[in-house]
């Protein structure tokens, strides 16, 4: 007597092609364009955060789904014939797209709609194994979650990024030391006062952290770097709870210091070196490396990080 076909191990099979396809095509737009497909700015900043290249993680994906489909297919229609390794493979990769997800949630604050989608395919794929697949990837998944989540990373990982992968540019200096990272936006005013005071003050040493898509920048010696991510930089002010800009950021041997507002930024540029002495100025505060929380700062001058169009910008 003929067994009848399980719907869900077929629906299943064609879910890990359509799977497959989509993440064919976005290594072949990948090695098209030389970066993936984002549907949001979330994909960029994930994208900047890992240290393995999109592809390589593609290339796994292809080779996982790929497998799950001949798996699925071997089992032609009947659960009896259907490989073991399926069901821990779905479940390893639950765990694992637990972790980015986590990740995202957790360090980078936001989300890559391309992850999330190929998320969905991996629990979907797990649910149509039946209840037991359901509750074992419920457990896998809420183990890694609540495991990741016990983890203190998003401050020193979004810190770390933003301080390389956001640097559009650099200004070498008299001193080298101490590092300044100047937080801005082409289209605030305040922070083109802040640039323009550099023309005549090449003693400090300063890198350029704009929050939004610059392609040039008014100041001779500078040198770019074209591939920065800017939605890194406006990521960690969010995530420190700064919401106006000029920011300059200072790397001193106790800490950092924090300035926000023109006036402010503009006077720390101008004076000596505040860590000879030891006594930062004034308007400013030193936050050790493992603070996580700036308080809000008393400025004169400047621009909201949501909306810092406060003129016309010169630096774009």
């Amino acid at each position: 007597m003929l067994r009848r076909k399980d719907r869900a191990l077929q629906f299943g099979q064609l879910l890990a092609l359509a799977a497959s396809l989509l993440v064919a095509g976005q290594i072949g737009f990948t090695l098209y364009q030389g970066t993936p497909f984002c549907l949001n700015e979330g994909c960029k900043i994930v994208e900047k955060m890992i240290r393995v290249s999109p592809l390589v993680f593609n290339a796994v994906g292809l080779f996982f789904f790929q497998t799950i489909y001949w798996g699925l297919r071997a089992a032609r229609g009947d659960r009896r014939r259907l490989p073991p390794f399926v069901p821990y493979l779905l479940l390893a990769a639950l765990g694992a797209e637990a972790v980015l997800t986590s990740f995202q949630y957790l360090v980078v604050h936001t989300f890559c709609a391309y992850c999330l989608t190929i998320f969905g395919f991996t629990v979907l794929l797990n649910c149509l194994l039946g209840l037991r697949q359901i509750l074992t990837g419920a457990l896998v998944a809420a183990t890694v979650s609540l495991t990741y989540a016990s983890l203190d990373l998003h401050q020193p990982a979004a810190g770390r990024q933003a301080f390389t992968a956001g640097v559009f540019a650099s200004r070498p200096g008299v001193t080298k030391y101490p590092e300044h990272y100047l937080f801005y936006a082409s289209t605030c005013v305040h922070c083109e006062q802040v640039i323009a005071s550099l023309k005549t003050n090449g003693r400090v040493t300063v890198y350029f952290n704009p929050i939004d898509q610059v392609n040039s920048i008014d100041l001779a010696d500078a040198t770019l770097n074209p591939a920065y991510a800017p939605e890194l930089n406006k990521a960690l002010l969010t995530a420190l709870g700064i919401k106006e800009i000029p920011v300059l950021m200072t790397k001193t041997p106790d800490g950092w210091n924090i300035l926000r507002g023109e006036a402010a930024v503009l006077a720390a540029l101008s004076l000596p070196d505040p860590t000879a002495t030891g006594v930062p100025p004034s308007g400013s505060f030193a936050m050790p490396a493992s603070q996580s929380v700036i308080p809000d700062l008393n400025s004169s001058g400047g621009c909201q990080v949501s909306s810092p169009d406060c003129t016309p910008s010169t630096f774009r």
